[in-house]
């Protein structure tokens, strides 16, 4: 299933984006980034990445650096998802280390 999921996706749902932001995560060999951006301006929202295992359905990010706008006590945890793939959309549920609850849809972009 690692193979599968690696490449670059969309966040399709799970975050409330504001108009015209688009949130894109990146997995390759280990390692993981996300970023949102204003696709007007083309200035970053946000941004954090570190490196991740799939283990089955168990997902699990280390965040290794986040811009400001991550909520603070991530970075340096282990964020723990249950992962389903089907076709060119996958979906990550969790609760973060922080408590808060997540569950995102993202599309493969090609």
């Amino acid at each position: 299933m690692s193979n599968k999921m690696e490449g670059a996706w969309e966040l399709v749902s799970g975050q409330p984006l504001p108009k015209g932001v688009r949130d894109i995560k990146i997995l390759s060999d280990g390692h993981f980034i996300f970023s949102a951006y204003d696709t007007d301006t083309g200035q970053p929202r946000y941004v954090a990445g570190g490196t991740y295992r799939l283990d089955g359905e168990t997902y699990v990010e280390h965040m290794t650096f986040a811009s400001d706008k991550i909520p603070k006590g991530l970075v340096g945890q282990d964020q723990s998802f249950t992962v389903k793939l089907e076709d060119d959309m996958f979906t990550q549920q969790g609760v973060l280390s922080n408590g808060k609850e997540l569950s995102e849809k993202f599309r493969r972009l090609k």
